[in-house]
């Protein structure tokens, strides 16, 4: 058995944990919270620790490596595809003119909390950047980018449902 395999979960957690949040760190500027992407690394060094095979003769912080890799890249890849559907919906209709009606355009879940539809009313909308979202509705930029990122979410969640 190699040296590095973690014997059980706490100790998986404990000794591999600043691996995953190093990996994150490399993925932080691709449009994801960092907080989210530290859940997506430890799911991947779950998903590890469940799938390792010692017989193989990998360490397991190899192996590790891979699957936390995998887990964030498929969370980055869902974020992309649920942003890219929003935003091909707000620029091929042509009644952009009336944010009170993009809720309509977007076809915005109706449950959807109303400070994430405005979020996505004024990114894809008015086209502002995080930075004026967030001087506008008076919260910071992580603020602003969270809200963004579980409203798309959401909304990829319910036409994933739909279909």
């Amino acid at each position: 058995m190699p040296q590095d395999y973690p014997q059980n979960h706490d100790e998986l957690i404990q000794e591999y944990t600043k691996l995953a949040n190093g990996i994150c760190k490399t993925y932080q500027n691709y449009g994801m919270p960092l907080e989210d992407l530290r859940q997506e690394a430890m799911i991947g060094l779950l998903m590890a620790y469940e799938r390792f095979d010692p017989s193989k003769g990998t360490q397991f912080s190899t192996y590790a490596v891979y699957w936390i890799k995998k887990q964030i890249l498929q969370a980055l890849d869902q974020e992309f595809i649920g942003s890219s559907y929003v935003e091909n919906m707000a620029e091929h209709n042509p009644e952009t003119s009336n944010p009170e009606k993009v809720s309509e355009r977007l076809k915005l879940p109706e449950d959807m909390p109303e400070r994430e539809a405005i979020v996505l009313r004024l990114s894809y909308e008015k086209k502002l950047t995080i930075k004026e979202i967030a001087q506008k509705l008076n919260i910071t930029n992580e603020q602003t980018k969270q809200l963004r990122s579980k409203a798309l979410r959401r909304v990829k969640g319910h036409f994933k449902k739909s279909e």
